[in-house]
């Protein structure tokens, strides 16, 4: 392709261009508006540190922009996923949301997270039942959200020869799917044993393939600080720079997210 036409497809993509705010301020500024369509992000943290926690809650900032999103979790269920997000919402913890035995006052309060989530349940969609690669690109291609989540790369079925065959050619499989159907996909992914020794202040290594943070448009490490809180680092960008920063608590019982200013 001649650079003329390039330039022409880059003005005419530019008039198109819309970011999916995740909400948390700090991070939609340096990525200067939030994630893009065509993205493949990966965010990768040590096991029980809270990724799917951070994900569920971007995933329903950007629902709440009126963005189509599906959550493909191949670990947890669909109860445990909505059941943090509507203990997230009502400050309520989590278990205790799917008991049912609260007081008046947190009946009340999750009641209405219940109804800000069933507002935006046209741009929901959540699968637990899906671990083949076939059947997560053929959904993603006939439903055409425009965020996806897939909880957690690791977990993905692909016949290969070998774990890091395996996992490369997802990786770079979901990367093509993200191009080819317009949408942003944050898969989430457990770091090498070197990399979760290190944290943030390592090199970016996914677990089962270097080939994970090569195909990355955006590549992100969490480390638990303290109970309560976490670093977030940015250590791979193609858009600009690196090894940016956040720190973020998590408010308890419930577990919503907020930025450390």
């Amino acid at each position: 392709m001649k650079v003329k036409a390039v330039i022409d497809k880059i003005y005419e993509g530019g008039k198109d261009l819309e970011f999916l705010a995740t909400g948390f301020a700090g991070l939609d500024e340096k990525l200067d508006g939030g994630f893009l369509r065509k993205e493949m992000v990966v965010m990768g943290a040590f096991t029980g540190i809270g990724k799917s926690y951070v994900a569920g809650q971007m995933l329903y900032n950007i629902a709440k922009q009126g963005f189509n999103t599906a959550y493909f979790s191949l670990e947890i269920s669909n109860e445990t996923i909505i059941s943090r997000l509507i203990g997230s919402l009502s400050n309520i913890k989590s278990t205790r949301v799917r008991t049912g035995m609260l007081t008046k006052e947190e009946l009340e309060n999750k009641a209405e997270a219940q109804a800000k989530l069933i507002t935006h349940n046209q741009s929901l969609e959540f699968y637990d039942d899906i671990y083949e690669l076939k059947e997560i690109t053929e959904i993603i291609e006939k439903t055409k959200p425009e965020f996806v989540v897939i909880d957690f790369l690791q977990n993905i079925f692909y016949p290969a020869k070998d774990e890091y065959s395996r996992l490369s050619y997802v990786a770079l499989s979901l990367q093509k799917l993200a191009k080819k159907t317009n949408c942003c996909i944050l898969a989430l992914s457990q770091l090498s044993n070197s990399a979760a020794r290190a944290g943030t202040s390592g090199l970016l290594e996914y677990k089962g393939s270097g080939n994970i943070a090569t195909v990355c448009d955006l590549g992100f490490v969490i480390e638990r600080d303290e109970p309560n809180m976490f670093k977030m680092a940015l250590q791979k960008n193609r858009r600009g720079i690196s090894r940016i920063y956040w720190d973020f608590g998590f408010k308890q019982p419930g577990g919503w997210i907020y930025q450390i200013i």
